[in-house]
């Protein structure tokens, strides 16, 4: 685990289903720590329980005094970490959707009804510090939230089983799905909560933001798991047609085995890399 450099934009994997180090505790969801060159700090998602929190101390990381929250999209994974919002210091302000408070439920065939959108406590403890982001938001210096992504007809689809509603109606669209965009001096930084506005339109709505940049990373979870070959092809080829020439994958979550391997067919095993809670990145 490498150190934060100062004046360099420095990003922290907090929460992952996977870990980088022995030494941290891996859990279903999304927790990752930005250090702007200003010295800023941002959390972006929360993981599903306080294993954020428990990590960044293992890791000697300070919570305290953070800039602000930005929540990628309302599911438990990603929110479920604002339970314990009370432990932080400072209340920092938490961004995102209008929509990330929407309920919405798992329903299978022979399971009880499981709540995927965020936890009660979790709405009830960062509620009074929310501040609702639409479309492209700068939060801080190079720092911009992006939501309402345009989705081109076919290129994304709601999860099979999840619902607004208790009964098993509503299917949930998941309009409050957002991204994290950072400007380097090389490149745009990309963190993906899950993707679930669909890879591309997440891509393309970057790329018409920022024509002239090129893409440097792309961190976090990308939702292909279950992608056929045409899905992962048209992502490369999104990918190629903006990436800088020192482009990098870190993907874990909801990526899956199957879009890495593709992804490292395409790119170079040295361009796609695993997250990993403990992963340290500096740019």
């Amino acid at each position: 685990m490498l150190p934060a450099e100062t004046g360099k934009l420095n990003i922290t994997v907090l929460v992952d289903d996977t870990v980088a180090s022995e030494e941290l505790a891996a859990e279903h969801g999304v927790s990752i720590l930005v250090e702007l060159p200003n010295g800023r700090r941002w959390l972006v998602d929360t993981g599903t329980t306080d294993i954020f929190m428990e990590n960044a101390r293992r890791m000697g990381i300070s919570l305290d005094d953070l800039a602000g929250i930005a929540i990628t999209h309302g599911h438990d994974d990603h929110t479920g970490g604002l339970t314990f919002y009370s432990r932080l210091k400072g209340k920092p302000p938490v961004y995102g959707h209008p929509y990330i408070w929407h309920k919405s439920y798992q329903i299978k065939p022979g399971q009880p009804v499981r709540v995927t959108g965020m936890p009660y406590l979790a709405r009830k403890d960062a509620a009074p510090s929310f501040q609702a982001v639409n479309h492209v938001t700068r939060l801080d210096d190079d720092l911009y939230f992006f939501t309402d992504i345009p989705r081109a007809p076919g290129s994304f689809a709601p999860i099979a089983g999840n619902f607004f509603n208790e009964d098993g109606t509503g299917p949930v669209p998941l309009i409050d799905d957002a991204s994290i965009v950072i400007k380097t001096p090389k490149g745009l930084v990309v963190i993906i909560g899950c993707g679930h506005a669909g890879y591309t339109n997440i891509l393309n709505a970057i790329h018409a933001a920022f024509p002239g940049e090129k893409l440097l990373a792309v961190i976090g979870g990308l939702h292909l798991m279950n992608a056929g070959e045409n899905v992962l092809a048209e992502a490369v080829d999104c990918t190629r047609r903006i990436k800088a020439d020192d482009f990098v994958f870190y993907c874990g979550h909801c990526t899956g085995e199957n879009t890495l391997r593709y992804f490292s067919q395409a790119f170079g095993e040295k361009a796609v890399r695993p997250m990993g809670a403990g992963r340290v990145l500096h740019f």
